[in-house]
């Protein structure tokens, strides 16, 4: 009788672990060289007891599928940053403000520039504000203070 609990312990242990690191039920039941089914009552049992080191295994392993995805996430942007010498937002910045540049000088020209702002179709409105070049004020939509610095320290063409 000792001998199972021991086993069934051990075997307890062993499926935390195997979760802990990510396996699936499958590679825990190979790592064991039990069968499937074993495993899948295993846990079935800890889940029905509401263990708490399977709970945390659980959390161990989502969180360390986040780092996973986070670090994936940003190799691309390091290999554009590595090719271009800037990010990927600061490319978007600079690319928007080239080309909405003609009205932006427009809106700087215009006495009342909340007003010029609203003049601009909504999709351009949504555009430049999504890209970090005209902000909501309270009320009053107004251009960015880094937008301004871009546009006064680049000469204009008219």
């Amino acid at each position: 009788m000792t001998s199972n609990i021991q086993e069934q312990e051990t075997r307890r242990l062993n499926i935390i672990d195997g979760v802990n690191e990510g396996f699936g039920n499958t590679k825990i039941a190979a790592k064991l060289g039990v069968p499937l089914w074993t495993v899948i009552g295993d846990l079935k049992k800890m889940r029905h007891n509401r263990d708490t080191e399977l709970q945390q295994a659980y959390s161990n392993a989502a969180e360390q599928v986040q780092v996973n995805k986070r670090l994936t996430a940003n190799i691309p942007e390091e290999r554009f940053h590595h090719m271009t010498g800037m990010s990927l937002m600061e490319k978007t910045f600079n690319n928007m403000m080239s080309f909405y540049e003609p009205e932006l000088r427009k809106i700087l020209k215009s006495e009342n520039e909340s007003d010029a702002i609203r003049e601009l179709p909504d999709s351009v409105r949504k555009t430049l504000k999504h890209n970090g070049i005209i902000a909501q004020g309270w009320k009053t939509p107004v251009i960015t203070k880094h937008a301004r610095i871009h546009l006064t320290s680049k000469p204009s063409n008219s």
